[in-house]
C-alpha cells in the first residue's frame, strides 16, 4: 500500500484560465482529454451586495496535460449544479439550473479532434438540480436534488441503462432516509455509495433550520425480471457530514473513499460571510469492506471546497474549481493519485 493509499496527497494541476473560478461546473473525459464546462459565479458584487449570480456555457479542454484552452465552441445552454459522468469515450451531463430554471436535458459529448459531437440523451422524468451521481456498471445512478429552485428537497432515485437507452429513464427505491439536497456519492465494486447532503428541519418553535445530514448507505442494483431494482443498506454514520462535496468521491485502488471539503453542521452555523471561516480542510477515509471511518488529518495548502465535480484522469482525481467561502470560488484545479 503506498504512501497515499494511507493519506492522500493533493498535488496542484494547470488552474482555469476563468481566474475567478466557478461552482457547480460539469467535467468529464472523451478520447483521453479532460474537460468541463459551465458553471456559474459572481462576477462583480456578492449576493449581500446586491451582485447577480452570473451562469456560463463556456467549454475548456486541457490539451496534453498542460494547459487549459478555451474553445470556441458553446454548450447548447448555460448550466450548472447538475451531474456530469464519464462513460465509455464520452462524458455525459445531466440536469442542472440556469437563473431561472431547472433542465431535465441530458447530453452526451464526445470529442472528434476538432470540436465536441453533442447529441441528445433520453429526458430526466422530471427537471433536477442539486443531486449527486456516477455510473455504477451500465447505470446511471441519481439520487437527491430538487426539481425547481423554490422546490423541497426529494429522497428519490432514477437511473439510466446506458446499454438500453430506448428504455429511458427509470425510478429505482427511493433513498432510506431523508429528502436532501446536494449529497454526495461514489462508486465501488458495482454498488453505489451515497453520503450525507443537506435537509430542513423544524425546531421546538416551529423555526425551519439547515440540517445537515451524516447518513450513509449503499446500494446495489440488480436486475430481475426484466426491472432494476435497488437494495439499500445503512452504513455507519459519517464523523461529520460534508453537504455539496465534490462529486463523486475518489476512489482508491484499495477501495477506500477519499471525503473533503462540504459543508459540515459547523460551518453551516456561520451566518455572516465577511467572518466565514472557509470550508473545513478534515480530510477522512471511508473503508467500504469494514465499514469504518478514518480521520488522516487536515489539508491546509490547499483549500477545501464545495459544489464542483471530481474526475477521473490520467491516474488521477481531479477536484475542478469550486466554492471555498459564500460566493468565492477558486480556479484552482487539484487531484490525488489512486
Amino acid at each position: 500500500m503506498t504512501e497515499a493509499q494511507l493519506k492522500p496527497v493533493l498535488h496542484h494541476f494547470p488552474s482555469l484560465p476563468k481566474t475567478e473560478g466557478l461552482a457547480g461546473m460539469y467535467a468529464g473525459v472523451s478520447k483521453g482529454i479532460l474537460f468541463c464546462m459551465g458553471g456559474a459565479n459572481f462576477t462583480d458584487k456578492k449576493p449581500w451586495e446586491g451582485g447577480k449570480k452570473k451562469w456560463y456555457d463556456e467549454i475548456y479542454m486541457l490539451a496534453e496535460g498542460k494547459e487549459w484552452i478555451k474553445l470556441e465552441q458553446k454548450m447548447p445552454a448555460a448550466l450548472a449544479y447538475g451531474v456530469s459522468v464519464t462513460y465509455k469515450d464520452q462524458f455525459i451531463t445531466i440536469g442542472g439550473n440556469d437563473d431561472q430554471h431547472h433542465t431535465a436535458e441530458v447530453k452526451a459529448y464526445t470529442w472528434n479532434g476538432y470540436s465536441l459531437s453533442i447529441i441528445d440523451y433520453p429526458e430526466l422524468p422530471v427537471t433536477l438540480a442539486n443531486m449527486a451521481g456516477t455510473v455504477v456498471g451500465n447505470l446511471i445512478i441519481l439520487v437527491g436534488g430538487n426539481s425547481t429552485p423554490v422546490s423541497p428537497a426529494m429522497n428519490k432515485c432514477f437511473a439510466l441503462d446506458l446499454d438500453n437507452l430506448q428504455g429511458g429513464w427509470f425510478e429505482m427505491d427511493s433513498i432510506p432516509g431523508r429528502e436532501r439536497l446536494l449529497p454526495t456519492c461514489a462508486s465501488y465494486n458495482h454498488q453505489f455509495y451515497l453520503f450525507s447532503g443537506e435537509t430542513v428541519s423544524v425546531n421546538e418553535q416551529n423555526e425551519k433550520k439547515r440540517l445537515i445530514l451524516k447518513d450513509a448507505y449503499k446500494m446495489q442494483p440488480k436486475k430481475i425480471n426484466g426491472k432494476w431494482i435497488a437494495n439499500w443498506e445503512t452504513l455507519s454514520p459519517m464523523p461529520r457530514g460534508g453537504s455539496a462535496a465534490g462529486n463523486p468521491l475518489p476512489v482508491l485502488q484499495n477501495g477506500t473513499m477519499v471525503f473533503w471539503g462540504g459543508v459540515d453542521s459547523i460551518t453551516a452555523l456561520h451566518k455572516d460571510p465577511a467572518t466565514h471561516p472557509g470550508i473545513s480542510g478534515e480530510m477522512f477515509l471511508y473503508s467500504p469492506i469494514d465499514d469504518t471511518w478514518k480521520f488522516v488529518g487536515v489539508e491546509e495548502k490547499v483549500k477545501a471546497r464545495v459544489t464542483l465535480p471530481v474526475v477521473k484522469w490520467n491516474n488521477q482525481w481531479l477536484y475542478i474549481s469550486g466554492e471555498i467561502r459564500p460566493a468565492v470560488r477558486t480556479n484552482a484545479i487539484d487531484g490525488i493519485n489512486y
